[in-house]
């Protein structure tokens, strides 16, 4: 019976080099094994079947392995590729390793290291896969990573962060840039350190905020220049990547970089070499290039604005940082910690948090996400009496800010909508047969008018959390208790047009 497991393809002129290599994968468990023996097959290949690794030999008639890795990388830079060949010298290695190659290897193989190389890539495409899958439906549950110390100044239980912490430790020997996509204020910067400290690199760890740099300002901050290179170099300077070498080199806000210095960085990442400013010789960067953005990559290169062999340089490796939103347990671990983070700062003692005001905040939208949340801890910290976190400034922050108030179960009225009628209760007037999840005390609903159905106020529930969090299902159904596939299937069942 045919395997339906996405196949290891071998990719190898050489027939007996083709049934050694088998034989050796088969013997470690490998069963889903595909032999090709032509490069321009193998691309047809990849493009009608389930591939998971190749392994490619690099000399080869009609279109040589260089050229096939180079396809492979920018067309499926989501499979990794194992170079195996007879060419032992450095320069063919650098060279593959430049191109995107996952590993290089030559002939003939370790038996022990192609079976190591090819389960580390294995387990790279799967943990990627995940990330991708728990973007739709959050696990209930993921191991944490092995080595939690490199992560401590993360503050989480989330699984979706769990399974990211465990991918950035699958990728840390990997030489390859690593791309970090995410909405402003979500962390960031703190996974490239974690992955900065996950690997093996012994240089430090430096980073840049590139957005507003012109190209002339980009390349004296990155390259530096020789004595004399514009007006006013009085003496040579390095730049960033001379003090990144041997670590790693942090380029936050790469969406906003210029169409001329994504060209020189392109240059950095692919051949390992850059020029600084009045120079004519190269000097050669050893620097692993960790790029962040929360920018639609994709709709800029649609646009013009960016280019897509950069792009796919950058994403060889990828992590989408969760909005705090879509992390909502994390929300009281963080809540503590900044609390006390604010009480040290101002050498007092931290306050308490009420229930109410927990509830308060764990209801909260957050545009600006992790560092918004700081932001109105430390205030609240500060205008602390009594030994407890003012629910008063909370809720005026919310109410300033995003134009409604929120109500727990302490009373005020939560979510009114300034221009809103409040009925004397203290509710907001509803039309008849209307529902209010505003208005939510404890266990009740309030309403005025005739008793709702049940369909009437499940559609208003649902189509108000979908407002709350700017129509991301994810979001929407974890604040409504359910999973995203049962929100999902609500709405296709009741889109327009369709019988509820």
């Amino acid at each position: 019976m045919k395997s339906t497991s996405p196949a290891i393809l071998l990719v190898d002129d050489d027939p007996v080099a083709l049934q050694i290599i088998q034989r050796i994968l088969q013997a470690n468990g490998f069963g889903n094994v595909e032999l090709c023996s032509e490069s321009l097959e193998a691309l047809e290949m990849v493009k009608t079947r389930s591939v998971a690794v190749m392994l490619l030999d690099l000399f080869m008639p009609k279109r040589s392995g260089f050229e096939v890795l180079q396809q492979m990388v920018q067309d499926f830079p989501d499979i990794p590729v194992i170079v195996l060949t007879s060419d032992d010298t450095i320069d063919a290695a650098v060279r593959c390793m430049k191109i995107g190659a996952f590993d290089f290897m030559t002939k003939p193989v370790d038996r022990h290291r192609l079976a190591s190389a090819v389960n580390h890539a294995l387990r790279v495409r799967e943990l990627e896969k995940r990330l991708t899958l728990f973007g739709e439906e959050p696990p209930e549950e993921v191991a944490g990573p092995r080595e939690p110390g490199v992560f401590s100044g993360i503050i989480t239980r989330s699984p979706r962060m769990q399974a990211i912490f465990q991918y950035i430790e699958a990728i840390a020997p990997s030489p390859k840039a690593v791309l970090i996509t995410g909405e402003s204020g979500t962390g960031k910067e703190l996974l490239a350190r974690a992955i900065h400290q996950a690997g093996d690199r012994e240089g430090p760890f430096v980073a840049v905020n590139v957005a507003g740099l012109d190209d002339v300002l980009f390349s004296d901050t990155l390259f530096g220049h020789l004595r004399g290179a514009f007006t006013g170099a009085d003496r040579s300077r390095g730049g960033l990547v001379e003090r990144a070498q041997g670590g790693t080199l942090f380029l936050d806000e790469i969406g906003d970089l210029e169409p001329l210095s994504q060209v020189k960085l392109l240059r950095l990442i692919q051949e390992g070499e850059y020029y600084p400013l009045g120079s004519d010789e190269p000097r050669q960067a050893s620097i692993r290039i960790v790029a962040a953005t929360n920018a639609d990559l994709l709709e800029r290169q649609h646009q013009g604005t960016f280019r897509k062999d950069l792009y796919y340089r950058l994403v060889s490796h990828r992590i989408r940082v969760p909005a705090l939103r879509e992390r909502r347990e994390d929300i009281p671990l963080l809540v503590d910690h900044f609390v006390a983070e604010a009480a040290a700062e101002l050498g007092e003692p931290a306050p308490a948090v009420s229930d109410d005001a927990l509830r308060l905040l764990a209801r909260a939208g957050y545009p600006g996400n992790i560092r918004e949340l700081q932001a109105i801890v430390a205030d609240a910290v500060s205008r602390a009496r009594g030994g407890e976190l003012p629910l008063s400034v909370i809720r005026e922050y919310f109410r300033t800010t995003q134009g409604e108030s929120v109500r727990g179960d302490f009373g005020e009225d939560q979510g009114v909508r300034e221009g809103a009628g409040v009925s004397p209760g203290g509710g907001r007037s509803l039309a008849a047969g209307e529902v209010s999840p505003e208005g939510f005390q404890g266990e009740r609903l309030s309403w005025s008018g005739s008793f709702p159905m049940l369909a009437e106020a499940e559609r208003f529930l649902i189509t108000e959390a979908l407002r709350r969090c700017d129509n991301n299902q994810t979001a929407a159904a974890q604040l409504l208790g359910v999973s995203q596939s049962t929100l999902s299937r609500w709405l296709r069942k009741n889109a327009p047009g369709q019988n509820a």
